[in-house]
C-alpha cells in the first residue's frame, strides 16, 4: 500500500496557492485612488441652444443669447451649487454634498416646470473624477443623471 499523504499535501498546497494568489495580486495593487485628487464636473448634452460664457458663470449673470432661458438658468445654478458644495479638490471627495446641492436645484426646476416638459432635450451628468499629480484625469464615474424636457416658448422665455 502506498503512502498517499504527500499527494494530499501537494494538492492542498496547490489549492491554497490558487486561492491566495489572486487575493495577493488584488491587494498588492492597492487603491491608487488614495493618491489622486477627487474632483467633480458636469457633462451637458443638449439638443437645444445652451450657451454660457465663462464671464457669465463668474458673474452669475445670463448672456444675451440666453434671453431668460430656463434651461440655461437652471444649469448655471447647478454649476454654481456644485462649485459651492465642493470648491477645492482634495483626496476624499464629498459625493453627498455635491449630489444634494444639485438635486435641490433640479427638484426646484421639476416642481416649477416638470408638468410642462415634453421630450428630453438635455441630459446633465454629474461625474466624480480622480486626477493624478500631473492634473490628468485618470478615471471618472457618473454619480447621477438629470433629464430636462422642452418647455413651451411662453414658459421658456419669461418676460
Amino acid at each position: 500500500m502506498m503512502n498517499r499523504q504527500p499527494e494530499v499535501y501537494r494538492r492542498l498546497l496547490l489549492t491554497l496557492v490558487l486561492l491566495v494568489t489572486p487575493l495577493l495580486i488584488l491587494t498588492s495593487c492597492g487603491d491608487d485612488d488614495d493618491d489622486m485628487l477627487v474632483s467633480y464636473y458636469m457633462s451637458i448634452d443638449s439638443s437645444v441652444g445652451y450657451s454660457a460664457s465663462s464671464e457669465d458663470e463668474q458673474q452669475g449673470t445670463m448672456s444675451e443669447n440666453s434671453s431668460g432661458n430656463v434651461l440655461y438658468t437652471t444649469i448655471t445654478r447647478m454649476k454654481r451649487a456644485l462649485h459651492n458644495a465642493y470648491p477645492i479638490a482634495d483626496y476624499q471627495g464629498n459625493d453627498p454634498a455635491v449630489l444634494t446641492a444639485c438635486d435641490n436645484i433640479y427638484r426646484e426646476y421639476k416642481n416649477m416646470y416638470g408638468a410642462h416638459e415634453k421630450n428630453t432635450v438635455c441630459v446633465v451628468k454629474i461625474l466624480r473624477t480622480h486626477i493624478d499629480n500631473d492634473g490628468i484625469v485618470r478615471d471618472s464615474r457618473t454619480l447621477t443623471v438629470y433629464h430636462f424636457g422642452a418647455l413651451p416658448p411662453s414658459i421658456d422665455s419669461p418676460e
